[in-house]
């Protein structure tokens, strides 16, 4: 009963900045300039929720890597294919926030892994197998932890809210295993020691994803020398 739509298209464009009215004219004029090639699918105005919370009131991003190392978990190796680029998936999630909230804080707390008011990560017997921690804090074969970089933003109104997910690595497989295991799929053949099987994320019973899609986004040397061409 749980799925995450393939929603794939051919171009993402992402705009971050503080002034809802230039995101607006930089939006308008893309869309104006691809007009002859393509249609907009899509357009998701998102914002900052309290002090970077996600809508579920939990602070959002706690494990992602300092900026420092997340240049070397998200961007392409030199010497390998893509080199200096990102691999990047874009979702939309859902989130069903009466169900959420109707909770008591503990259970809520069980579902994401962390305590609400300050993000403390729960351990031992308090961090259940099917938080959201448990599904996506992953290792390799060599007991490293396997990471990738995000940065997601709230999205929505009063009748419709959720989170746009934004993950970026230098490897698809680090995601894909990741949704897998949230997903609850047995991942024996990845090679990986993370959870699998018949556990899943149980986020997942309050959280849909309505769209999903990869996209690579290319380093500024490989777009200037496109140009070039």
């Amino acid at each position: 009963d749980r799925s995450a739509l393939a929603t794939q298209h051919d171009l993402f464009l992402w705009f971050h900045g503080n002034d809802p009215g230039l995101l607006f004219d930089a939006a308008l004029q893309s869309r104006r300039m691809l007009t002859e090639i393509g249609a907009i699918v899509g357009d998701v105005p998102a914002f900052v929720y309290r002090d970077n919370r996600d809508l579920t009131g939990f602070i959002d991003g706690t494990e992602n890597p300092e900026i420092a190392e997340a240049k070397d978990l998200a961007i392409v190796g030199e010497g390998q294919l893509g080199a200096g680029g990102s691999v990047v998936l874009v979702q939309r999630w859902v989130h069903k926030l009466d169900e959420f909230h109707a909770l008591p804080v503990p259970e809520q707390e069980q579902i994401i892994g962390r305590t609400k008011p300050d993000s403390v990560e729960l351990s031992g017997d308090a961090l259940a197998e099917t938080a959201h921690i448990s599904r996506v804090v992953m290792e390799d074969d060599s007991g490293d932890e396997i990471e990738i970089y995000r940065r997601s933003v709230p999205w929505g109104d009063a009748t419709e809210a959720g989170l746009m997910f934004v993950g970026f690595t230098d490897q698809l497989d680090k995601i894909d295993n990741m949704l897998r295991s949230m997903f609850g799929l047995n991942q024996e053949e990845s090679g990986l020691s993370g959870p699998g099987g018949e556990l899943y994320d149980r986020l997942t019973d309050f959280s849909v994803a309505r769209t999903s899609g990869y996209f690579f986004a290319p380093s500024s040397e490989t777009i200037a020398e496109l140009d070039r061409s």
